[in-house]
C-alpha cells in the first residue's frame, strides 16, 4: 500500500469510528433507514461455487456539513463459509464523491479461515460500525418492513446442491423467523454459528 492509500485508509477509518461513536451515543439523526433481509445470493448462475447468504443496510445522513449515504453489507461466502462486511460511503462536496471498505480488502482476510476472522478483525472500524447499525436497525420500522417484503429466502429457487448446506438451511431459518440480529452474529462469530446449526 502506498503512502496516500495510507493516508485515505486512516481517514476513512476515522470517519467511519466517528460515525459509530455517534450512533452508539445517539447523537445521529438518520433521515432514512432500509433494510434487505438475509437472502441466498448466487450472482454468475453458471458459475457454481459462487454464492453467498448477506443482509443489507441502507441509510442517509447528515454529518459535518455534509450529507452522507451509507450501503452496509454482511455476507457468508459459499462455499468456503468466510464472513466479509462491505459498504459504501458516497457523500456530496468531495471530488472523489465516495469511498469503498471491506474486511475483504485487507490483505490479512485471504490468509484467515473462517474461525480466526473475528479474532483478527474483531477491532476493526468496518466491524464497529456494523455493530452499531445493527443496533440502530434493531426494532425498527424499517427491520419489520425489510422483513414483511420478502416473502422468500431465494427467488428464483436454490439449486439442490445448495440447498442440502446447512448453512445454506440456517440461513433460510433466520429469514423465515426475522432473526437479522442473529444473522449478524454468526457472520463472524463461528461458535455462535455452530451453536444455532445444531437446531437445523
Amino acid at each position: 500500500m502506498g503512502l496516500y492509500e495510507e493516508i485515505d485508509k486512516e481517514t476513512m477509518e476515522l470517519l467511519l469510528g466517528s460515525l459509530t461513536e455517534r450512533m452508539l451515543a445517539g447523537k445521529q439523526e438518520w433521515g432514512r433507514l432500509e433494510y434487505k433481509p438475509v437472502s441466498f445470493v448466487r450472482e454468475k448462475e453458471d458459475v457454481k461455487e459462487d454464492a453467498f447468504i448477506s443482509h443489507m443496510f441502507e441509510m442517509e445522513m447528515d454529518f459535518h456539513g455534509r450529507h452522507y449515504i451509507l450501503e452496509i453489507m454482511e455476507q457468508i461466502n459459499l462455499p468456503s463459509c468466510k464472513g466479509d462486511i462491505s459498504g459504501m460511503l458516497e457523500f456530496d462536496g468531495d471530488r472523489w464523491g465516495k469511498y469503498d471498505f471491506a474486511l475483504s480488502f485487507d490483505e490479512r482476510y485471504d490468509k484467515c479461515k473462517a474461525e480466526r476472522l473475528k479474532e483478527v478483525f474483531g477491532d476493526s472500524p468496518i466491524v464497529k460500525l456494523m455493530d452499531a447499525i445493527v443496533s440502530v436497525f434493531e426494532g425498527t420500522e424499517a427491520e419489520s418492513r425489510g422483513f414483511s417484503y420478502a416473502q422468500y429466502f431465494n427467488q428464483m429457487g436454490i439449486e439442490p446442491e445448495w440447498k442440502c448446506m446447512s448453512l445454506v438451511k440456517l440461513g433460510e431459518k433466520l429469514m423465515d423467523k426475522k432473526r437479522m440480529n442473529d444473522f449478524h452474529r454468526i457472520v463472524l462469530d463461528t461458535d455462535y454459528r455452530r451453536e444455532l446449526l445444531r437446531d437445523v
